[in-house]
């Protein structure tokens, strides 16, 4: 009996030696498979990942979501898809034009408050626009004969393009100044 004890021990010191040293026979490893593991590990890359931790943190996702197509609903219920990074579809650039018409309109009229009450306009026009389209809105508009601008932006900010009579160099002026800001130009006429 001593015999097969031995035997038994001698085996098992075998076995543990062939372990340590990484000769195995077949699947019988008991050491984890590294590459199984790392193919395992490398996902595809997630869309938006910029610093490549495997996970979107909240401003990846606010990027994102700026770079994303809307849709944008027109008055009569038509739904245009307006892209980041390509022009303003022509049915939207109507609609904002018309919706900031009345306040153009006003800027023009000579009583005292009117013109103030239709920049007001014009700028809540801009906003709206440019809450549905996630960029800044420039709206270039005529008032007393003079070409100017109201963006989205701040007055430090934005685009400070106003009174010219030249409406093709104002709007030239808008337009170089939106392509730098990703931005959009609605002209009113």
């Amino acid at each position: 009996m001593t015999t097969i004890r031995t035997a038994g021990a001698a085996v098992s010191g075998l076995l543990t030696i062939a372990v340590l040293t990484g000769c195995t026979t077949g699947n019988a490893s008991f050491l984890p498979d590294t590459d199984a593991q790392a193919a395992a590990t490398e996902a595809a890359p997630i869309e938006g990942d910029s610093d490549g931790d495997g996970e979107l943190s909240e401003f990846e996702k606010q990027v994102l979501a700026r770079h994303a197509p809307r849709d944008i609903t027109l008055h009569d219920g038509t739904v245009v898809v307006v892209t980041p990074g390509q022009p303003l579809p022509q049915p939207v650039i109507d609609q904002i034009a018309a919706d900031a018409a009345p306040g153009a309109a006003q800027t023009q009229t000579a009583d005292e408050f009117a013109p103030m009450a239709g920049t007001r306009s014009i700028r809540e026009v801009a906003n709206s626009y440019a809450n549905e389209l996630g960029r800044t809105v420039v709206i270039v508009y005529q008032g007393f004969g003079v070409w100017g601008t109201i963006s989205t932006v701040d007055e430090s900010g934005g685009p400070g393009l106003a009174g010219s009579s030249d409406r093709d160099a104002l709007v030239a002026a808008a337009t170089d100044w939106a392509e730098s800001h990703d931005a959009y130009v609605v002209v009113v006429e």
